[in-house]
């Protein structure tokens, strides 16, 4: 009998690149496992050690004697000139995505482009609005692409700052990026969403970004239990 022989390493690339293209963000093991059942906490490991850069260091300090938004919103602003601070009305109830688009950047306010006009959508279907949530995002400035690593470090006294002047009882973090701004963890929005995770005494509620829900509508009835669960939350 004549054994198959192994795929080459331009077959095995031709493979992992349909998967990407296929919309795949997360490895999963042989056996059956149900996604859709509610899972015990997650707990994230924050490492004390990481280290601080001069901008990180700087973005600190400049945070330090904020006393509100509008103090840390004109901070920001000097240390960032095209940064978006935030959208919305602070309350009980906050949203953070990942950055700021062109879109947003030409609008002058968070969530302008088609994804904001779906996640006002989401929004109206818990019967909220931007009147009642406050709208930020992971980093403040417009960029392309995902944020990276630095910039995010950078940003992250300006969004924990934010969280605290903000005070809401809930965040709902719209897609890896935020998720892993505010929990420090790497696991795929695929396994993150739907599990409460606390950060710093308040419930974070990771969900798909709606820009992915754009991209793939299957995933709406999903997102949509993650919904519930915030309303929930805020009840």
């Amino acid at each position: 009998m004549i054994g198959k022989s192994q795929p080459d390493r331009a077959e095995l690339t031709a493979a992992l690149q349909w998967l990407v293209t296929a919309g795949v963000d997360t490895v999963v093991g042989e056996m059956p496992f149900a996604w859709l059942v509610p899972a015990g906490p997650i707990f994230v490991a924050v490492d004390a050690r990481r280290e601080v850069t001069p901008v990180v260091a700087r973005a600190a300090l400049a945070t330090i004697n904020a006393d509100s938004l509008s103090a840390l919103a004109a901070a920001l602003i000097e240390a960032h000139s095209t940064a978006l601070f935030a959208d919305g009305t602070p309350g009980d109830a906050m949203v953070i995505g990942d950055r700021p688009t062109a879109a947003d950047a030409a609008h002058g306010r968070v969530f302008a482009d088609a994804a904001g006009a779906l996640l006002d959508k989401m929004l109206a279907a818990i019967g909220r609005s931007r009147g009642d949530t406050y709208l930020a995002n992971a980093v403040q400035w417009p960029g392309s692409g995902s944020a990276t690593p630095a910039e995010t470090a950078a940003s992250s006294p300006y969004l924990r700052r934010q969280i605290t002047l903000a005070r809401p009882k809930a965040i709902l973090a719209l897609g890896q990026a935020a998720a892993t701004a505010l929990t420090g963890s790497t696991v795929g929005i695929n396994r993150q969403r739907g599990h409460w995770v606390e950060v710093d005494g308040i419930a974070v509620m990771p969900t798909f970004h709606p820009a992915h829900l754009l991209r793939h509508p299957t995933h709406k009835a999903l997102a949509w239990a993650d919904l519930c669960a915030f309303r929930a939350r805020l009840a």
